[in-house]
């Protein structure tokens, strides 16, 4: 931020020290907004403010010093001036003490003002500029956090995530499976001024053809046989946030021709509905395919999409990211487990970074778990699991499904573990024996192969 971006805010009851103040000051300064009274200027007063204030100490309906005094309470880096009679010195040097910038006597001597404003707006220029830098280290921190990994690649990811989370762009998110398209979504709504406002998921794939159009636009009462009641789609719930409309190249074309005019003319119209309804939020798109020139998406929808692109690499590409981001979810699972986490012997770095990842991280993230189940000790199981592979066909399935191939994985890596004990399993699970028997009928696992396998 350079001087040219503060204002200088002139308050004074008097038109024509108004009118005087500002015209000399236009010869020094590019931004001046003049007020006859503080009630309009403390509203706009924030942390984040680019201005410093000039005021008149005593205005027949107004008191610049109780102004100034509720400003700095809100911002007490805000520069203020005091303009005061000569009665009103004494009053104007104690308020100094109190955080005021500094005060000018009045018939206001122009050389003086022009040095004090000048000096206050490049107190206000560093204090801003020392302020953006503490939040984007502060964003930066919290970014490495959520998105494990430094290479060269992650690294431009993370700086695109950065920018692209300050504007309200609409952006696409190209990646295979298991590459982390939602964790990136989510990262640019929560480092968005819109992060307080509602971020909504949906997964375009999962959603039945017949039923995409209602769960976007939503429906009103009786617009079906099963509409006994109205629905707000997707795009109405994301109010002022964000909806990520993940596998975008799975939407029925019928729908794209609907999302299309909707982007256009910022209105959704509900299913069943002659009302317009206003939308707000900002939409990321997902997608494993290229949209660009595809056959099955609309053109003008894809350039309507994709003003900006972020796209994530497979795993085996980042290598130098591979044993970080193990270590990383092998000790969160260690913690959960309350067991002592193992370092990687060399020879169990090498097969970790030497194997193919098909899952990417998806993949290594079930693979550090498993290795933390098995204590530390068997790379090997944790990297070649049969189950595993049972578990990655659910991926494209719905949630409950996934949720479903999971529990069952869960419940044989624990049986595993614990060759065959049921009671250990239940005490690892938190599980009732009842619920317990009833989820081994249902994935149709037998406990008995588990005690012959480990003997």
């Amino acid at each position: 931020m350079n001087k040219d971006d503060i204002s200088i805010i002139l308050i004074d009851d008097d038109k024509d020290i108004r009118v005087s103040t500002a015209d000399l000051l236009s010869t020094h300064f590019k931004k001046i907004e003049s007020y006859s009274s503080p009630k309009s200027v403390l509203p706009r007063v924030s942390t984040e403010f680019p201005a410093v204030i000039v005021t008149d100490l005593r205005m027949p309906n107004d008191d610049g010093l109780e102004f100034a005094s509720a400003a700095n309470r809100i911002d007490p880096h805000l520069p203020i001036i005091l303009m005061t009679g000569y009665g009103d010195i004494s009053t104007a040097v104690d308020a100094m003490k109190h955080g005021i910038y500094d005060f000018i006597e009045k018939p206001v001597d122009s050389e003086r003002l022009i040095s004090a404003l000048e000096r206050a707006i490049e107190k206000r220029r560093a204090t801003l500029s020392l302020s953006t830098t503490k939040e984007k280290s502060t964003v930066q921190s919290a970014l490495d956090q959520s998105i494990i990994g430094y290479s060269a690649t992650m690294k431009a990811i993370k700086k695109n995530i950065l920018d692209f989370s300050s504007m309200s762009i609409p952006l696409v998110i190209y990646g295979n499976t298991g590459t982390g398209k939602e964790l990136v979504a989510h990262c640019l709504h929560d480092y968005s001024e819109r992060r307080e406002a509602p971020f909504i998921l949906l997964n375009c794939a999962a959603i039945p053809e017949e039923l995409i159009e209602t769960e976007l636009f939503g429906y009103t009462r009786g617009a079906s046989s099963n509409a006994t009641s109205l629905h707000r789609g997707k795009l109405e719930q994301a109010k002022e946030g964000t909806i990520f409309l993940d596998e975008i190249d799975s939407l029925p074309v019928k729908v794209q021709a609907k999302l299309l005019l909707a982007l256009a003319n910022k209105v959704i119209t509900p299913v069943g509905s002659n009302v317009q309804i206003p939308i707000y939020c900002r939409i990321i798109s997902a997608t494993k395919e290229e949209l660009r020139g595809s056959n099955h998406f609309r053109q003008d929808l894809f350039f309507s999409l994709q003003v900006a692109e972020i796209r994530l690499p497979d795993l085996k590409s980042r290598e130098e990211d591979v044993i970080t981001l193990f270590n990383h979810f092998s000790m969160l699972q260690c913690d959960h487990l309350k067991t002592q986490y193992q370092p990687l012997t060399d020879e169990a770095q090498k097969k970790l970074i030497t194997y193919e990842w098909p899952g990417n991280v998806r993949e290594l993230i079930n693979v550090a778990i498993r290795y933390a189940l098995t204590n530390c000790t068997d790379i090997d199981h944790a990297l070649h699991n049969d189950e595993l592979d049972d578990f990655y066909r659910h991926e494209n399935q719905s949630l409950k499904e996934q949720v479903e191939a999971y529990e069952e994985l869960l419940i044989k890596l624990k049986l595993r573990e614990h060759k065959g004990k049921v009671a250990k399993v239940l005490d690892d699970l938190h599980i009732e024996r009842r619920t317990f028997n009833q989820k081994l009928n249902r994935y149709g696992i037998n406990t008995g192969d588990y005690k012959e396998r480990d003997t």
